[in-house]
């Protein structure tokens, strides 16, 4: 049974018996012994004092009723407390915490007057109460601080810069819930609302509401912006291909330097144009040398290896014209054929032996070839022949041939970058092969045999084992085979694939080791590189150009207004009515006039 009083409320009203024990305590102080008024003759002196008499009386008298009261107020406190009373309150759920979600994405670099950046760090400054969290939106969501004071936070923001990758800003806001999962308070999130990827940001706010949080956007874009920039890039061995896009309605002529070449180039409104242009060795900045309002996507990086030729070393005594042609239009191979007992010396970075006379090699050919691959000079490439189990190569086919097999299929077991996209066909015949331990197959047929297999000695030079026979395999009529051929040498001699050193903002690298990496900014130690910043990021092996390259990042007009300006955005307390219990404050009241009873009575002397 609830009874209600007004604005209290009691939840137990049978508390209140407990006020009948004043019944008792008013009857004590009623029945109470009273002094009786005697003439002393020898105390008549002091008739001249009796108004002082009658004053002290008074005071006592007063004394007894102020013991009384404090009674009174103990027993009432206790059945008050008893009864469970409440009273309706208003409430700020937003005071106990606030979560500050900004978004530091490449569009938020777009020009504002100031950048949208520098408009979202001051709106979260203005946010910020007595415990303060922040998230910073990337492409990866990240927590910065968690629980800090005002000052604090407002350090971390003034240390914040914006990246050149993508955002999350939905991912983000749902990790803002996490943080206050249990909690009260209130989350901000200050952005464009151009997200890339993940969780979209109204749905998380709607996630976020129904857990009772308050969640406020303020938008820190306008429309209106023009831009152009780069949206893709497609590096190759041979050419490079930029694309470029017109974000705005009406055609664009723009300037792009290339390597400090210049070129004007017109793209029609929203469309796409190409510019291709030969693959320049080593780095090459690209720019688009006319202002708009987002700078990060005018500028973009490509890295290649420097293109040494490759000394090639043939040993056939039948060339065959397949293999000879594809070597040839390889740009790296520097070719020679020899033709045993006949070897051409000199240094040579890959030995290729092929369809080999075995009477007409020279004793200690092999050998000779073998003891330049343990100190590292070269590698060896021993292409399978119809008589190739009854050759001994010396050391140069790390395992032995068991026998003979018909109609297999190549599985690929270990992706490399000599065997992506090939397709080999049918194997009408085919060695079989021991395993043997320090070599790896990376293209096997169903029972497991290696057809092409890899194996490291030494320093590092490395045995390759081709197993098609050519003759009988269509391989080398397929348009893969000169790829094959080129991408496997410039496998054996570790050659960077150009694949590696381009790459986007956003993904992340990792590194057998911690290895010291120059990025954009900074020198750090690590083997994981985040590529959150457009530039260049040095390793000891090589360079790798990352650049923005994300259409939507670039898109900097919201196709719609999310939120509130930051200008006219006011962050108003959110009040709600909750009950306040009066258990412990009546509790607490009565202890502390029980203790002033028993301090009075020590005062007296009763004790």
């Amino acid at each position: 049974m609830v009874l209600e009083l007004g604005p209290i409320t009691l939840q137990s009203p049978l508390g209140l018996l407990w006020l009948s024990l004043l019944i008792p305590l008013i009857l004590f102080y009623l029945i109470r012994p009273k002094p009786r008024m005697k003439e002393i003759p020898s105390l008549m002196f002091f008739m001249r004092a009796s108004g002082r008499n009658k004053l002290l009386s008074f005071f006592r008298t007063f004394v007894h009723d102020f013991m009384l009261i404090v009674q009174f107020l103990i027993i009432l406190a206790l059945a008050l407390t008893a009864s469970q009373p409440s009273i309706n309150v208003q409430h700020d759920i937003t005071a106990s915490n606030t979560v500050i979600v900004i978004d530091a994405s490449a569009s938020m670099q777009t020009d504002e007057g100031s950048t949208r950046f520098e408009n979202a760090v001051k709106a979260a400054k203005g946010a910020l109460t007595t415990k303060n969290s922040v998230i910073v939106a990337e492409e990866r969501p990240r927590l910065g601080v968690q629980d800090v004071a005002s000052r604090d936070a407002a350090g971390f923001l003034n240390l914040l810069k914006p990246t050149e990758s993508g955002s999350r800003i939905g991912d983000a806001i749902i990790l803002a819930g996490e943080l206050l999962r249990g909690k009260e308070g209130r989350v901000v999130v200050i952005s464009d609302f151009i997200a890339t990827e993940g969780v979209d940001p109204e749905i998380a706010k709607a996630v976020l509401k129904s857990r009772g949080l308050v969640v406020n956007f303020i938008n820190v874009a306008t429309d209106g912006k023009r831009n152009v920039g780069f949206v893709d890039l497609v590096v190759e061995d041979d050419i490079t291909t930029a694309y470029i896009k017109n974000f705005n309605e009406e055609e664009a002529t723009i300037t792009l330097s290339v390597a400090d070449q210049e070129t004007q180039i017109t793209i029609p409104g929203k469309g796409v144009e190409p510019y291709v242009f030969q693959t320049i060795p080593k780095i090459a900045e690209l720019e688009i040398l006319d202002n708009d309002d987002l700078p990060a996507d005018n500028f973009a990086w490509t890295s290649s290896p420097e293109q040494d030729p490759v000394k090639v070393s043939l040993i056939t005594n039948s060339p065959s014209v397949f293999l000879q042609n594809a070597l040839q239009a390889s740009p790296l191979v520097e070719l020679t054929i020899s033709q045993p007992p006949v070897v051409a010396k000199g240094d040579f970075d890959v030995h290729i032996i092929h369809d080999v006379d075995s009477d007409e090699v020279l004793a200690g050919t092999y050998e000779d070839i073998l003891k330049k691959v343990e100190k590292g000079k070269t590698s060896v490439i021993v292409a399978a022949q119809d008589d190739s189990n009854r050759i001994n190569y010396r050391g140069l086919v790390p395992f032995a041939l068991t026998g003979i097999e018909e109609n297999g299929f190549l599985s690929i077991e270990t992706p490399t970058r000599f065997t992506k996209n090939i397709e080999f066909g049918k194997l009408p015949t085919y060695f079989t092969t021991s395993n043997e331990p320090g070599v790896f197959s990376v293209a096997a047929t169903g029972n497991n045999t290696g057809i092409i297999t890899v194996g490291t000695v030494a320093k590092g030079g490395k045995l390759v084992w081709y197993g098609i026979l050519e003759e009988d395999s269509d391989f080398k009529y397929s348009p893969y085979y000169p790829i094959f051929w080129h991408e496997l040498i410039k496998y054996v001699t570790d050659q960077k694939d150009i694949g590696v050193m381009n790459d986007r903002t956003g993904r992340t690298l990792l590194l057998d080791r911690p290895t010291l990496v120059r990025t954009p900014f900074k020198q750090i130690e690590t083997n994981r590189i985040i590529f959150d910043n457009a530039g260049l990021y040095r390793l000891p092996d090589r360079t790798i150009a990352v650049n923005l390259l994300n259409e939507r990042e670039s898109d900097i007009n919201p196709k719609k207004s999310i939120g509130e300006a930051a200008d006219r955005v006011n962050l108003k307390p959110v009040r709600e009515e909750r009950p306040y219990a009066w258990e412990v404050p009546l509790i607490i009241a009565a202890l502390v006039i029980l203790f002033v009873e028993l301090m009075y009575v020590k005062f007296r002397g009763d004790v």
